[in-house]
């Protein structure tokens, strides 16, 4: 069971058992716990992640018909699924949102992957997206040599980036990225990314392209 807590820890999210599975819930002293359901056609599974900061909106992974998928959920909405990067198995999971809930990311499957794991941000306007094209293509960040496996968390304001991945040395390593606001970009520019290692802080800096 996975539990997770709003910005003043007024609303609870994760996953329990109910009549029809295992199912993602949202509970607040008010409502109790409410079952968020699953995606469509599908096996029903699901269960959530993240929530935003003030408890609107919620992240995780259900099964729908083309697999297991990443979702986003409002009460406006419901549980919305967010696809998966282009071309590997279908498979992906949201694990973390902004405070606005505007920005999800959390891993999927592509072509460029082999089948493994790949980090992806998310937005209502670009869709999923690979963070590690992203930041190479779109920022010119230098990952030679990176995987980044996955995308575990994302801070309040949508600007600091974390997760695991594969270093050019072949080792499983923590990594950060720091973002800058910039006006009329979707995505934040990012300024460097850092690998922090598994036990510590120290690792090296790819700078951003001048």
């Amino acid at each position: 069971m996975h539990d997770y807590l709003s910005g003043d820890g007024s609303v609870i999210v994760g996953d329990s058992s109910s009549t029809n599975g295992g199912e993602a819930f949202r509970w607040t002293q008010a409502t109790g716990m409410i079952g968020l359901g699953d995606l469509s056609g599908g096996v029903f599974s699901s269960v959530a992640f993240g929530v935003s900061a003030d408890g609107s909106v919620v992240v995780g992974r259900g099964f729908s018909s083309s697999g297991e998928e990443a979702f986003r959920w409002t009460q406006g909405t419901g549980m919305v699924g967010l696809g998966d990067l282009s071309g590997g198995r279908f498979e992906s999971r949201a694990f973390g949102v902004s405070a606005d809930g505007s920005v999800v990311v959390g891993l999927g499957s592509s072509a460029s992957s082999a089948n493994n794991s790949e980090a992806f941000i998310w937005n209502s306007t670009l869709g999923m997206r690979s963070l590690k094209e992203v930041l190479t293509n779109d920022y010119g960040l230098n990952l030679t040599g990176w995987t980044l496996s996955d995308a575990t968390a994302i801070s309040a304001d949508g600007l600091t980036i974390v997760g695991t991945g594969i270093n050019p040395s072949g080792q499983t390593e923590a990594w950060i990225a720091r973002l800058e606001a910039q006006n009329n970009q979707s995505v934040p520019e990012p300024s460097s990314i850092l690998g922090l290692g598994l036990f510590s802080v120290v690792g090296f800096l790819i700078k951003k392209r001048s």
